[in-house]
């Protein structure tokens, strides 16, 4: 009887010892797992970096080119592939991603269709600007809750930040604290560049500027300057001889002398406007990647600041 139980005692240790080993092994797999997260654009998946940080291993894919027009993206087999095996999906919100519901349903992936339990929208809790008071087809393209280009205000990005954050610790609860960490540590940094960014841009206060398209009035807010007029007529319709005459004289009234355009608009436009109005064509990085020095948000920024600066 005795040899019998030192016998179950030494099984009963080896089994505990094995599941124990079981255990970790299984542990380390879960931590191991690589988390697929696709943003619909490069300014959101930088943003999303920022906040996974080393917490958890992640792919952190960018549907939309830097360089094409938000507005007109048109996705590729590759980002329908993405999608469709993707954990997470950060998006914008509002109807700025008009492409996105589409690839959504081509993709198939029930985590984002539906409530979409698996998606996080970085547009909550940001007041925003330009919202229509009537909607028109003959005002272009008329965006219905408002302008979307909010992540230009630095202010806003933080907004952002928080919600990927809090977005990630609703779907994995485990790495809460660290998401909730990274995000504070990167809106830190954040502010204190801003509070450059502000002293820098102090002196151009109340100066005006005109746009191509009306991607600008979050940063124009933020740093006290004026948006007297756009290029486009209307948002979406091309420059006509008629407008760009009237807003010749509007730059010459308000001592215009920065036109602002984004990489993928035509230059011709903008650049013979400056010539006949002694102004300066400015090209401002609206997404991250837009330019070399443009390799994520913080330097996005920084180099639309030192541009504006030169200009004004």
């Amino acid at each position: 009887m005795k040899i019998l139980s030192v016998i179950a005692n030494r099984v009963l240790t080896l089994a505990t010892f094995s599941f124990f080993l079981l255990f970790m092994w299984s542990g380390n797999l879960f931590a191991a797992e690589k988390i697929r997260i696709a943003a619909t654009t490069t300014t959101i998946a930088s943003l999303a970096k920022e906040v996974v940080g080393n917490a958890v291993e992640a792919e952190i894919y960018a549907i939309a080119s830097p360089n094409r027009d938000i507005h007109f993206y048109a996705p590729t087999p590759k980002d329908v592939l993405k999608v469709k095996k993707a954990d997470v999906l950060i998006h914008s919100g509002l109807d700025l991603e008009a492409w996105r519901d589409p690839l959504l349903v081509a993709a198939g992936n029930p985590r984002f269709l539906g409530e979409g339990k698996a998606s996080i929208d970085v547009s909550k809790g940001i007041p925003l600007l330009e919202i229509p008071t009537s909607l028109s087809r003959a005002e272009g393209d008329i965006h219905l809750y408002g302008n979307p280009h909010y992540w230009t205000d630095p202010e806003n990005a933080g907004v952002m930040t928080q919600n990927i954050a809090e977005g990630l610790a609703r779907l994995y609860p485990a790495q809460a604290d660290r998401f909730r960490q990274n995000a504070d540590t990167f809106i830190l940094k954040l502010r204190e560049k801003m509070n450059d960014w502000l002293r820098r841009m102090k002196p151009h206060e109340g100066k005006a500027l005109v746009t191509y398209h009306n991607s600008w009035p979050y940063l124009a807010r933020r740093f006290g300057l004026v948006i007297a007029g756009h290029l486009e007529p209307k948002p979406g319709i091309p420059p006509t001889a008629k407008h760009l005459a009237e807003l010749r004289q509007t730059m010459k009234e308000k001592n215009v002398r920065v036109i602002i355009r984004e990489s993928f608009q035509e230059d011709r436009t903008p650049q013979k406007m400056a010539q006949e109005t002694d102004a300066k064509v400015v090209s401002l990085a609206s997404s991250v990647g837009q330019m070399k020095e443009a390799t994520d948000y913080l330097s996005m920024m920084e180099e639309n600041v030192r541009l504006l600066e030169e200009a004004l």
